[in-house]
């Protein structure tokens, strides 16, 4: 793009603060690294090095966690523009651009997730061949790589690429998959934000994504799951408190 995006400085981390407009345009036309870290990713900034440097080094980080947004308007008096993981990808799958490219390579943490999506999405009007979705390995030790992930890229050439697996480990995969490319697709770690859509995980709706109650939807359908999960964000408050503009650094 000839103007730079506006970016905010939170936790060493460039946060994208500028229009969803710009960031759909950038994700047509210009591609890159495209992370939503969620809240309790964020809680555990520096402690693991390669999800540090992901977040650091992306092209674009969405604020995804309205807890994120909440804590930096109480800490600098300045309100975000928060777009959310969810509020993106739907975005980008209204997009004529999008919907009229089918060069795209979804990668799916299982079958099930895999046959929803490609429904949800041929309801879209967008319909893909099974080729087009990746079934990805359960990834488990860091560095998080995926050699056959990496050639199926590089042999289809997709303008999309979307990982929905677990946070803490597309980032640092979307990261890898980035610098060993010969060519610049769009790479847009969602996580879990297409399963809202599909039906997969609880239905959140746009006014509530909004007001940032998305992840109390997604408690109140699976507490056992969520609950400990969100209860680790709170750590966020504290590392602001100390850290404000600056990367946490292990103790």
């Amino acid at each position: 793009m000839e103007t730079p995006p506006k970016t905010v400085q939170i936790l060493g981390i460039p946060f994208y603060n500028d229009s969803l407009e710009t960031a759909l345009k950038i994700a047509h036309t210009d591609g890159g690294l495209f992370l939503a870290p969620s809240g309790p990713g964020l809680a555990e900034l520096g402690k693991n090095p390669l999800y540090d440097e992901a977040l650091q080094t992306a092209d674009v980080n969405l604020i995804d966690s309205g807890y994120l947004a909440l804590l930096w308007k109480q800490h600098r008096g300045e309100s975000l523009q928060r777009h959310s993981g969810l509020k993106f990808i739907q975005a980008l799958i209204d997009a004529p651009r999008f919907k009229n490219n089918t060069r795209q390579l979804w990668v799916m943490p299982d079958p099930t997730h895999c046959d929803t999506t490609k429904q949800y999405l041929a309801s879209q009007d967008i319909h893909l061949d099974s080729q087009q979705f990746y079934l990805a390995p359960h990834y488990t030790d860091f560095p998080i790589q995926d050699q056959t992930l990496l050639e199926t890229i590089r042999e289809q050439r997709p303008d999309y690429v979307i990982l929905t697996i677990a946070g803490g480990k597309q980032e640092v995969l979307g990261h890898w998959l980035r610098d060993h490319l010969d060519y610049k697709p769009t790479i847009l770690c969602i996580g879990a934000a297409i399963a809202f859509l599909t039906g997969k995980q609880a239905t959140i709706p746009a006014w509530a994504d909004r007001i940032y109650i998305g992840w109390l939807l997604r408690v109140t359908t699976a507490p056992k799951t969520f609950f400990p999960r969100y209860w680790k964000a709170r750590k966020l408050r504290s590392l602001l408190n100390r850290w404000g503009e600056q990367m946490p650094k292990a103790s």
